[in-house]
């Protein structure tokens, strides 16, 4: 793997550079510190969450900020991370990231470096933080082919978060089973594109988010 290669792929272009810069104002104009976070890439950015946490932001006060960015990849997030979600010193964050990674054709250990380092920096930043860290999802590519996204990659990734969550002490959510179909790929109920996540699946995600929350 040839990681000056890999890192030219994962560069920001202009709208991921004004989805992060909306996310910083936003942080330093708008939003509350001690809220709940939701952090990762296109996955993240499509989850319905305004109507699916509504219940929790009403029982418990706490808002839920979307700051998933299409395309976002583990080693951008990660230079990201301050202005866009530590800096409002969350209460929970939740971590989707690494899809992209494989798709660029970066490794696991790839993914799988960066995926700590964004942990490590959360807890040294804000050491009360509920940090939930998400199993990558599978894909389905009978519905359509996702290239260089493979489910043996992602489950060599996952097995690589879930020791990583263990040794950093953070919570590790894996969604695989509840997602996948009989085949151990996304379920098609599940998905549009073998890839991206539907509202059908945003409920089942967050019915497993919401009893980690604090």
């Amino acid at each position: 793997m040839n990681l000056n290669k890999i890192r030219k792929r994962t560069v920001y272009y202009a709208e991921k550079i004004n989805k992060a810069d909306n996310f910083e104002f936003l942080n330093k104009n708008y939003c509350k510190k001690g809220q709940t976070v939701l952090v990762g890439d296109s996955i993240t950015e499509l989850f319905n969450h305004t109507e699916l946490f509504a219940e929790y932001t009403a029982e418990t006060g706490i808002s839920v900020y979307n700051r998933g960015i299409s395309g976002d990849t583990s080693d951008r997030l990660l230079e990201r991370l301050e202005r866009n979600v530590l800096n409002i010193k969350p209460k929970n964050m939740v971590l989707l990231i690494g899809t992209n990674d494989l798709g660029v054709g970066a490794n696991p250990d790839f993914a799988a470096e960066h995926i700590e380092k964004i942990i490590v920096q959360a807890k040294k930043r804000c050491r009360e933080m509920n940090i939930i860290v998400e199993a990558v999802y599978p894909v389905n590519n009978k519905v359509h082919n996702q290239g260089r996204r493979k489910n043996r990659d992602i489950s060599t990734l996952n097995a690589k978060i879930k020791s990583i969550a263990e040794q950093q002490k953070v919570q590790f959510l894996d969604l695989t089973d509840v997602l996948s179909d009989e085949n151990g790929r996304l379920a098609s109920e599940y998905t549009y594109d073998g890839l991206h996540t539907n509202a059908r699946a945003f409920e089942k995600i967050a019915c497993a988010i919401l009893p980690l929350l604090k």
